[in-house]
């Protein structure tokens, strides 16, 4: 999939799905290192605490793992959902063709493999034998069509799926198990693409034109998939439960049972953890420090730390709508006016870094030759004064035409740590002369609004996806509709630069790594130059899970915990640990 907003705890989250970065996601919390030239840095295991003498037994069934998410997902539907918290449920419930695996390279779900043609038009996926929905249907190449047409359906919700499929001329079912995709040109993003959830024909189709009852299934509360999890049970505001797929076509999952606990973040997650309410919980470095210092908490968890692919940002609105932020250096001065290097020191404890961009750092994507926008007051002014906006009466605001620069900032109520940057950076910014409100809205509110282009500046966050292309976020095409309030991608700021859009339409069309490169790493530069988003910062992410979970694993590429398969499905309980 592509790119994803996410709702930012410690930090939001994906890609393709675009959504705006939540660090909350996958746990939320942030820990230590700083983002060398090279990149980020490989996981590491704070706390060596996995029980002695299970490394080589084999693995048991049964036990229950529970987690939290500090607020219900919007829908369990994968096509509609464009956020993290959703995304997190139905992972487990929903299969697509295919995944990245641990190191981020491409594996077989739903797949079993496929083929590439020699002119890089034609992909050709030979579904696996004998997979069932979990109500015992068959899952056939059917069901991969209905999926698609559904997300190139212009009458379903599904903003942030088109986006991948505008390059497919044409999707054919062979037969049962062979589905044929032919592409218009040849699209290097387009193999996954197809790290897209299948859904059931059988149970969602609709009416032509009627796309509304799809978006509004009953099912989309009562999911059906392919995946290792059935769902059972959802009780709003309180808990979410899945159970083990004893059909699972590779094999049930060893876990009995996965409960997502809505539970806001930080301290209280920490402390349902500590009385055993959560198996999982996310730290904070002040957090870190004081449980280095409890022998008991050492003794019964492990602990990692590895960076996510998730970048905070504010959005800057440039559809016309107001008169501040079209102008470039109106939007440069906003980086350089706030402090990012000092909530990074303070707030972070030096567990992040800044960034200036949406590539991952150290990536072949990522140009070494950007750097991130330096702390400078001075700079910011000197901008705003050619811009035309100053204090001429020294009243504090700075003012052009009569008019104040004043303008209201969106973020996620779910978030508290959102708030405590927002306030910085309003203090930042009123000391060179300028007035930002800060309005917290709750998740599903604050997603609608930046999709309808309700909003002056957001803050969010972003999750890099599988593939580095930024079409659905940077290209023009995928700008909000200020008449409609909307559009097909995830251009919310209404970005427009005509050299990105060709270089961006240039790499999607090459199949040759150099040529992306050299692209990309333009692309990156003239971003930089025009911020249309000013890029904050990226944290790492601590992680403690209780340590009678066996065969835990870390992403090497930034995924975590959980963003990768088959990552969760192959944790179990040993027998006598388990209640």
């Amino acid at each position: 999939m592509g790119w994803s907003r996410t709702l930012f705890a410690g930090k939001l989250v994906r890609n393709r799905w675009p959504v705006v970065l939540l660090m909350i996601v996958l746990v939320s919390g942030v820990a230590s290192w700083a983002v060398s030239p090279a990149g980020p840095p490989n996981p590491r295991q704070l706390t060596v605490a996995f029980l002695p003498g299970y490394e080589s037994k084999v693995p048991e069934n049964g036990g229950a793992f529970t987690r939290s998410l500090p607020a219900d997902p919007v829908t369990l539907n994968p096509v509609v959902a464009n956020d993290m918290l959703s995304f997190l449920v139905y992972k487990w419930i929903f299969d697509p063709l295919l995944d990245v695996d641990q190191d981020m390279k491409p594996v077989g779900v739903l797949a079993e493999r496929w083929e590439i043609s020699p002119d890089n038009k034609v992909t050709t996926f030979h579904l696996r034998k004998g997979v069932k929905w979990q109500d015992g249907k068959p899952f056939t190449a059917d069901d991969v069509l209905f999926t698609y047409e559904a997300c190139v359906d212009p009458t379903v919700d599904a903003i942030n799926k088109r986006s991948s499929f505008e390059k497919v001329a044409k999707v054919e079912k062979m037969d049962d198990l062979t589905v044929k995709v032919t592409w218009k040109e040849p699209f290097a993003p387009g193999l996954l693409s197809w790290n897209l959830p299948i859904m059931p024909r059988h149970l969602y189709a609709y009416p032509k034109g009627k796309g509304q009852d799809f978006n509004r299934n009953p099912r989309n509360a009562e999911p059906v998939g392919t995946g290792p999890f059935r769902f059972s049970e959802w009780k709003r505001g309180e808990r979410i439960v899945l159970k083990a797929n004893a059909d699972y076509f590779a094999g049930r999952p060893h876990l009995d049972q996965v409960t997502f606990k809505i539970i806001p973040q930080g301290q209280t997650q920490l402390a349902a953890y500590q009385t055993g309410q959560l198996d999982l919980t996310g730290l904070n470095a002040d957090q870190w420090k004081q449980l280095q210092k409890d022998p008991g908490f050492l003794k019964g968890a492990s602990v990692f730390e590895y960076y996510g692919r998730q970048i905070l940002y504010i959005g800057w609105n440039m559809d016309g709508s107001n008169t501040f932020f079209g102008d470039k250096r109106v939007r440069q001065a906003m980086t350089y006016a706030m402090n990012r290097q000092g909530v990074v020191d303070k707030i972070l404890d030096g567990h992040g870094a800044t960034c200036s961009g949406f590539f991952y750092p150290g990536s072949w994507e990522s140009n070494p030759d950007v750097k991130p926008y330096p702390y400078s007051p001075s700079k910011a002014a000197g901008l705003l004064d050619a811009a035309g906006w100053k204090d001429a009466n020294g009243e504090g605001v700075r003012k052009k035409d009569g008019r104040p620069l004043a303008f209201e900032l969106l973020i996620p109520s779910e978030q508290e740590q959102l708030q405590r940057f927002a306030e910085i950076f309003q203090q930042d910014l009123k000391r060179v002369g300028v007035d930002m409100t800060i309005r917290k809205l709750e998740w599903s509110v604050f997603l609608e609004r930046t999709h309808r282009h309700q909003f002056q500046a957001y803050l969010s966050g972003w999750s890099l996806g599988d593939d580095p292309d930024p079409y659905g976020f940077l290209h023009s095409s995928q700008a909000r509709l200020l008449d409609s309030g909307m559009g097909e991608g995830q251009n919310d700021v209404s970005y427009k630069n005509p050299e990105v859009d060709k270089l961006i339409e240039a790499e999607q069309k090459t199949m040759n790594r150099e040529e992306r490169q050299k692209a990309l790493r333009r692309i990156h530069e003239l971003v930089a130059e025009d911020q249309p988003h000013s890029y904050l910062f990226m944290g790492s992410q601590m992680v403690a899970v209780r340590n009678k979970f066996q065969n835990v694993r870390v992403s090497r590429s930034g995924y975590g915990l959980f963003m990768w398969y088959p990552s969760m499905i192959r944790w179990w309980v040993p027998k006598e640990l388990q209640k």
